[in-house]
């Protein structure tokens, strides 16, 4: 079973980083949930919605804050639509694991609620792995706590991948069905609780130059303020990831693929796409492949713009969407943010988002689509 997650670019060089949508694996484990001793529950309106800030480092990490444990210990997040598994920093990691000593680390022995789990766990990526063992805490967003949470402890951090990132874990937001056997991952018992009345969230996210504020995810409920027109909603075609059918997608007036499976994954900063698509969608565009990655002229007048078409409607992405500018003391490059994988699915993420308003609907087994308000920097 394949996950995907989040792929950063740090100037000249790819790191696919945590996440790091180059493909991770699970890696299956027999967990059988454990209570937690005194869970304290913060009182809810289920009738309510819960918002979160998201802040954007360099248009490539999207994070927001939860806490872990009581008392709460802090962390910087990314909400993972593209894996269903939970895992912080374990302060119990050695020094000689830079990565992981670079970022906050929870520390079981200060929580009053921490129950440990007993297993071990490994999580590979493309470009590397964590790995340590599960704990259940609660886990605090807000004012709203989530007791019972089963997350990694990770002991080992791959380190070109996890150094630079400033986000310290990621929090899963995907189906059991991707997630560690006998473990109800994050989402599902979010929604089991009933902190909030229906079981869906939507994403807001925002496109700008260094770290600001970079949109919201909300809980529960839509935000009709950040979006243009309806939402466009289709099926989940299988579930797991947020996993569904694409009509096309065309560049111009030229279409380049039909009838496709598309993730959404709020946890890859690219859009990929199958290797036997990824030269004929470049071509179109007006790129040039220079080792692997999509060379494009920083005057974009010159390129064209990419059509998604999902069921009956149309969502555009114009080069000033899509082209990534990368500035080195001595050089400005740019290139498009596609990039190939050995799939035959295509993943859009954080340059497909942050021009489209999503809905993830867990209730109907549904996303749905509109257009974002463009906000100005």
């Amino acid at each position: 079973m394949l996950h995907m997650c989040i792929i950063v670019l740090y100037l000249l060089q790819v790191y696919v980083s945590p996440l790091a949508k180059s493909l991770m694996l699970r890696v299956p484990l027999e967990v059988k949930a454990k209570p937690l001793a005194s869970p304290q529950l913060h009182s809810f309106l289920a009738t309510e919605t819960l918002k979160l800030p998201l802040d954007n480092r360099d248009n490539m990490e999207y994070y927001g804050r939860i806490s872990m444990g009581t008392p709460p210990q802090l962390f910087r997040v990314i909400f993972d639509t593209g894996s269903a598994n939970t895992w912080l920093p374990s302060s119990n990691c050695p020094e000689s694991n830079v990565a992981c000593q670079l970022h906050s680390r929870y520390k079981a022995h200060k929580s009053r609620s921490h129950v440990p789990v007993g297993h071990n766990y490994s999580m590979a990526y493309g470009s590397g792995y964590v790995s340590g063992y599960l704990s259940q805490d609660t886990l605090r967003m807000a004012d709203v706590a989530v007791p019972g949470v089963t997350f990694g402890e990770t002991l080992s951090h791959y380190q070109p991948a996890f150094i630079r990132t400033t986000f310290d874990g990621i929090v899963g937001l995907g189906f059991g069905e991707i997630g560690w056997r006998n473990t109800t991952p994050f989402l599902e018992l979010f929604c089991q609780q009933h902190l909030v009345e229906h079981c869906l969230f939507s994403v807001y996210l925002r496109r700008m130059p260094g770290e600001l504020y970079g949109g919201e995810i909300t809980f529960g409920g839509i935000d009709e303020s950040r979006y243009l027109g309806d939402l466009h909603y289709v099926p989940l075609s299988k579930v797991g990831y947020w996993q569904f059918e694409m009509s096309s997608v065309s560049v111009g007036n030229r279409q380049v693929a039909e009838r496709i499976e598309a993730i959404l994954d709020t946890g890859t900063s690219f859009i990929l796409l199958p290797i036997d698509l990824f030269e004929e969608l470049q071509s179109a565009i007006g790129a040039v492949i220079v080792n692997g990655s999509s060379v494009v002229s920083c005057q974009m007048e010159s390129l064209q713009d990419v059509y998604f078409h999902v069921g009956e409607k149309n969502f555009t992405l114009s080069p000033a969407d899509y082209v990534v500018k990368l500035e080195t003391p001595s050089n400005t490059i740019c290139i498009a943010g596609f990039m190939p994988i050995a799939e035959s699915f295509w993943v859009l993420g954080d340059i497909f988002l942050t021009r489209i308003y999503s809905v993830f609907d867990a209730d109907a087994k549904r996303v749905g689509f509109a257009d974002a308000v463009i906000e100005e920097n």
